[in-house]
């Protein structure tokens, strides 16, 4: 039998790697072939907060009272980080949508055999 927090340490280091990985390759190279003001690198902003969030949501994911509440502040702060980027004019949409991408699928491949019996189309 597993120990379900050793387990959730695990998803979340492995989580953290892919993320490093993704952004490293798509936010770092780039930066270094086309220079440190292009709009279209990913953005570590949300893809970090995104990374917050997620390890947030594994502690208390057992909770429906909380989880409630969580999702709909967890949807606000990742608009709130996405507008953020855009005004200041740090990012463009290619980037937050490649940060949004990194976060998915490092979450996607971590929890995949979890999500795969619980996600129906």
């Amino acid at each position: 039998m597993k120990n379900p927090r050793i387990q959730k340490i695990k998803n979340i280091i492995f989580t953290g790697l892919i993320m490093i990985l993704g952004l490293i390759l798509l936010k770092y190279i780039p930066m270094y072939i086309w220079g440190k003001n292009i709009l279209f690198d990913a953005s570590a902003h949300l893809t970090i907060t995104i990374f917050i969030i997620y390890v947030g949501y594994l502690f208390i994911e057992k909770s429906k009272r909380l989880k409630k509440y969580y999702i709909p502040l967890s949807m606000s702060a990742i608009t709130i980080v996405a507008i953020d980027r855009i005004i200041t004019n740090n990012h463009n949409y290619i980037g937050l949508l490649l940060g949004l991408f990194i976060s998915i699928l490092s979450i996607y491949l971590t929890n995949h055999k979890k999500l795969n019996g619980e996600i129906k189309f």
